[in-house]
């Protein structure tokens, strides 16, 4: 056994064999930030302080060698091989807090809109998400999709056929009824006064924290592409529509991916990122929505060889109970 030493809460921790550095901590009770817990979107990365770990397979998007060489981990890969010490961002404030639903309805086909108004205002920014605990022992991480510094949190989730969540959303909570949230977590559009256009590839409900970086994109030029296999699945599209006719700032290109699409000679997802302007790569590229198309999407913005931005992906992951109902 190797020990765990996590400064920023203080605690030691025991770590058994070939448990990962997440793993340990969330059993000691470790309220430690992550997300997907595969190495997939990112939301562990971590410095390692101390000691050594291997690190098991994950996506280059969500740790890069260039941020290994400086001493990142992710938390929910590396299992340690001595005693270790680790500490995740600073940015990456975890605490628990109660919210109270004040809004919960269907908006679109299989999408609900959850709006939640915690005790007290919790900061975060555009491209963040929450862990939102539906019932005791179901807990599913969002985006969020409202504007920087409003005091209800708004999300967008899709139903799942079977899923737990979604049959506790549909028939086991009311409005006025609380629910335990943490977070933000995530990477960030607009952390550090970045400058630059904002390009938004989305689709499903990856178009839920678009809406937040629009509502909040510091007079930034935002292009969105998105993409849904059919018509319905664009079910922000009168907003977006608006917007665009409404401020010359922010553009956007609706893609179908369905039937209509299947006889072109490239995909519709390839052909799209292949016509896009360099000038869109130099700033913050954010890529939101399911694990395949994210990692698609991500691969083929990084093959530009015009990219000179940061690529930040959110990655809306199934539970592994609700990807095998």
């Amino acid at each position: 056994m190797t020990t765990l030493r996590l400064p920023q809460v203080q605690a030691r921790v025991t770590v058994t064999e070939e448990q990962t550095v997440l793993e340990a901590a969330l059993d000691a009770g470790v309220q430690f930030p992550h997300s997907c817990r595969s190495g997939r979107c990112g939301a562990c990365k971590s410095r390692l302080l101390s000691g050594e770990v291997m690190m098991r397979e994950h996506s280059p998007f969500a740790l890069d060698v260039a941020e290994r060489d400086l001493g990142y981990i992710l938390a929910c890969r590396a299992v340690p091989l001595t005693d270790v010490a680790v500490a995740w961002s600073n940015e990456q404030v975890v605490a628990g807090a109660q919210a109270r639903i004040v809004a919960l309805h269907t908006m679109a086909t299989e999408i609900y809109r959850l709006v939640l108004r915690p005790d007290e205002p919790i900061a975060f920014s555009p491209g963040q998400f929450f862990e939102i605990e539906l019932a005791p022992g179901i807990t599913r991480s969002y985006s969020v999709a409202s504007e920087q510094g409003s005091l209800e949190l708004e999300f967008h989730i899709r139903a799942i056929a079977g899923g737990r969540a979604s049959s506790i959303l549909a028939g086991e909570r009311e409005l006025g009824d609380l629910v335990r949230i943490s977070g933000p977590f995530g990477s960030a559009i607009g952390a550090d006064q970045t400058t630059g256009p904002i390009l938004a590839i989305a689709a499903s409900t990856g178009h839920a924290p678009v809406r937040s970086i629009l509502s909040s994109s510091y007079g930034r030029r935002v292009h969105l592409v998105s993409f849904a296999r059919q018509r319905d699945g664009f079910y922000l599209n009168s907003l977006y529509t608006q917007a665009a006719e409404a401020d010359t700032r922010f553009t956007y290109q609706a893609i179908m991916t369905g039937a209509a699409a299947r006889n072109a000679s490239a995909s519709p997802l390839a052909e799209a990122i292949s016509q896009l302007d360099c000038d869109l790569l130099s700033g913050q590229v954010y890529i939101a929505g399911p694990p395949g198309f994210v990692d698609a999407a991500a691969e083929l913005v990084s093959a530009r060889q015009c990219l000179t931005g940061i690529i930040l992906t959110d990655r809306f992951e199934l539970s592994a109970a609700a990807a095998t109902s």
